[in-house]
């Protein structure tokens, strides 16, 4: 089993703010702080937006640490615009490195809510290794880790499940790749989350824990106890970060179909939600 200092528990910035601004991140790493979580997820859907040197400062300020995540504007999907798809993401990475983030994750591959409406084809893959590739030696050279992340049918027809992300990451094959679960997306298309955990053992070194209505964790219907089974016997090493959609930008509200307030509001999910991960991990000897 892994130790504490090997697993950290996060927060998406969706629960403080819908962009990651200078008030976003002067109300978010405080209360982050002073609720325990060890480090916050900020996006960079609009990389030049982020005033790096400012966010870099507040984290270090806070001891709280910074990962970050994207999906990929639909004018530079990787499965049809390889080239400008990796252009957009180095330059998230160089921002990400700005900020002192080692993690840049989400949806490096695709747009969310874009369905071609057939299976994944050849060339889609091919096209979006030929992005990847050398984003990810990019992002090593900058000592960041890159995550892909399966998500379900609804938001993408191009990797929905943990078979899947095996497949792109052997594919990509570079050492800095990581698959980033989420336990949202499982929920819908894995046979047991659990049994998919095991099954990437050392492969995924970053899990979103999201309920299954993307609400308080502990209130729906994801079985917990079989997510930190999983993670406890696959002896996971990384990052557990909630992802509770407490504010959303519109084209990503859009995207997930995020019509109605998931929570009560932030301290909903911090009074709740966060104590019962802790209470979990703890049980199952993180």
């Amino acid at each position: 089993m892994s130790n504490s200092k090997e697993v950290k528990i996060g927060m998406h910035a969706s629960l403080w703010a819908a962009e990651w601004t200078r008030e976003a991140a002067e109300l978010a790493i405080p209360e982050a702080a002073e609720h325990g979580l060890e480090c916050i997820e900020f996006p960079l859907l609009v990389p030049e937006g982020v005033d790096a040197q400012h966010s870099r400062k507040l984290f270090e300020k806070y001891g709280v640490e910074p990962t970050s995540s994207l999906c990929l504007p639909e004018d530079k999907m990787a499965a049809e615009k390889p080239e400008a798809a990796e252009a957009f993401v180095k330059k998230a990475l160089d921002k990400a490195a700005e900020v002192g983030s080692k993690f840049l994750g989400g949806v490096t591959f695709g747009a969310l809510g874009y369905r071609s409406g057939k299976p994944p084809q050849k060339q889609e893959y091919e096209n979006i290794v030929k992005a990847l590739k050398p984003v990810a030696q990019h992002a090593r050279k900058l000592g960041i880790t890159l995550g892909i992340e399966p998500c379900n049918r609804y938001e993408t027809h191009l990797l929905n499940t943990s078979t899947q992300a095996m497949m792109l990451k052997q594919m990509i094959d570079e050492p800095n790749v990581t698959i980033h679960f989420d336990t949202y997306h499982m929920n819908i298309e894995e046979k047991g989350i659990g049994t998919a955990l095991r099954a990437t053992a050392g492969h995924c070194s970053y899990v979103h824990m999201s309920e299954s209505d993307r609400g308080v964790p502990g209130t729906g219907t994801v079985d917990w106890n079989d997510v930190f089974r999983g993670l406890a016997e696959a002896k996971f090493k990384g990052k557990l970060v909630v992802e509770s959609f407490v504010t959303l930008p519109p084209e990503i509200a859009k995207a997930l179909s995020v019509w109605r307030p998931v929570a009560k509001d932030r301290q909903d999910v911090l009074a709740r939600g966060v104590p019962f991960l802790k209470g979990m991990a703890r049980a199952h000897g993180f």
